[in-house]
């Protein structure tokens, strides 16, 4: 309850004067879901490699985000506080108090198209964030679950031209806001968006970086790849993932993902769309237990108004061995949930 009080004793002081100072702004976003997991876990969780929507058989929030923002010629930052699932799970061995920190970061404007920011920053790997309106699907894909969506550090960003913007990062690691004491050294991170036309967007990004304390331990490479393309009322997406990583016994243990979308617009009100994905992480770099995954998705959207969102989604898993447990029995190879979500935007 103090948390809840304080951020919102927060950002009605920052509504108050900005009043007076039109550079400031502030935007919310709140999410709220049911879904139903027809594994029925016992613990009420859905699988280990799922961050968002995370409880099955229960009314729960998602996001709930708050965010205040500064920008004139030459300076801007931007606070971001957040609750829900997705701060719960997916910072879960954060410190407390960075677990409500969803952006917090100060940028300076070093030349023309040239900015420096500094702090906890969504990052530029993929194609979805945790603001799920954002995103073509009510829950995200594998590909987005299991790479970084924010980084701690430092960003450089180009604005190259109309159509092609350059970011480069020193990061504190892997998705973290407080570096794990294992892992020694900084972490870099290029990425590179491509508007090749109205149409067509191209994006590449990577990561590269230490995973142990030992500076010749283990070092992992990253990337990813996705290209966007529109036409009339129809949407594809094509992303995929591919690391490596070495171990301190000179072994390179690797992973691989794709995911693939299509979205339908019926009318100014309606939105359906439709998900293919495979993740492939054997060795267990990424995932808790070695996985091979195949997935599919279909959700059926209602736009109340600009700001308003319902969206329904039927998800299925398919493992190449038994990894989902099933209360009173053994494992499944399969796993399906159904979710509805409400969301709104201010």
């Amino acid at each position: 309850m103090f948390r809840v009080v304080f951020i919102l004793l927060f950002f009605f002081s920052l509504d108050c004067n900005s009043q007076h100072d039109q550079k400031l702004t502030w935007s919310g976003y709140l999410e709220t879901y049911y879904s139903y997991d027809f594994n029925k876990p016992d613990d009420h969780l859905r699988p280990d490699f799922l961050y968002n929507f995370k409880r099955h058989n229960e009314f729960s929030v998602n996001l709930a985000l708050l965010t205040a923002s500064y920008q004139d010629e030459y300076i801007r930052s931007t606070v971001g506080l957040m609750l829900g699932n997705y701060a719960q799970y997916n910072l879960a061995s954060e410190p407390v108090w960075a677990q409500m920190v969803y952006e917090a970061s100060v940028g300076f404007k070093l030349m023309d198209k040239l900015w420096l920011d500094v702090g906890v920053m969504p990052s530029d790997i993929g194609f979805e964030s945790a603001i799920g309106a954002t995103c073509w699907h009510l829950s995200r894909s594998l590909l987005a679950e299991n790479s970084p969506y924010f980084l701690t550090g430092a960003r450089l960003s180009y604005e190259a031209s109309d159509k092609l913007d350059l970011m480069l990062w020193a990061t504190n690691g892997w998705q973290n806001i407080q570096r794990e004491h294992r892992v020694q050294g900084l972490g870099l991170s290029f990425a590179v968006d491509y508007a090749v036309n109205e149409k067509l967007n191209l994006h590449y990004a990577n990561y590269l970086g230490n995973q142990d304390v030992n500076p010749g331990g283990e070092f992992r490479v990253f990337n990813n790849l996705f290209g966007k393309y529109n036409f009339g009322s129809w949407g594809f997406i094509l992303g995929v993932d591919a690391g490596w990583e070495t171990t301190v016994f000179s072994q390179v243990n690797q992973w691989r993902g794709i995911t693939a979308s299509i979205r339908r617009e019926l009318n100014e009100k309606w939105y359906v769309a439709g998900r293919a994905e495979y993740y492939k992480d054997r060795q267990a770099v990424i995932l808790a237990e070695g996985m091979k995954l195949n997935g599919f998705s279909a959700n059926l959207d209602y736009h109340v108004s600009s700001q308003g969102l319902i969206r329904f989604e039927v998800r299925q898993f398919f493992g190449e061995d038994a990894y989902f447990a099933i209360p009173g029995a053994s494992f499944s190879k399969g796993n399906t949930a159904v979710t509805t979500s409400f969301s709104i935007s201010f």
